[in-house]
């Protein structure tokens, strides 16, 4: 099933569960990183693990911006350490509590 599928159908946004965001965010990094969606979880330090540089931030938020029709600052994913801390930041963006 394509994610673009599953709509919020009130504000256009896709509805995904936490599991579902965090394999949105975990595939998104993979596609950056050029690393396999398996060897990301939420505790994945991108800094620490992965050495992710600033261009390769923005490219994974454009990249979520895209898929969840969220708005998301960079400043936000600089933020973020772990995987499981930008997921958590987009169930706010997306009015979820956390």
């Amino acid at each position: 099933m394509d994610r673009t599928d599953l709509k919020d159908t009130d504000h256009d946004t896709p509805v995904l569960g936490r599991a579902e965001l965090s394999l949105t965010v975990r595939t998104a990094v993979s596609d950056v990183l050029g690393t396999e969606v398996d060897d990301i979880d939420e505790t994945t330090d991108l800094g620490n693990d992965f050495g992710i540089d600033s261009l390769e931030l923005m490219d994974v938020g454009a990249r979520l911006e895209n898929v969840l029709r969220v708005k998301i600052q960079i400043s936000d994913l600089v933020e973020a350490r772990t995987v499981g801390d930008a997921v958590d930041l987009l169930e706010r963006r997306m009015g979820r509590p956390v």
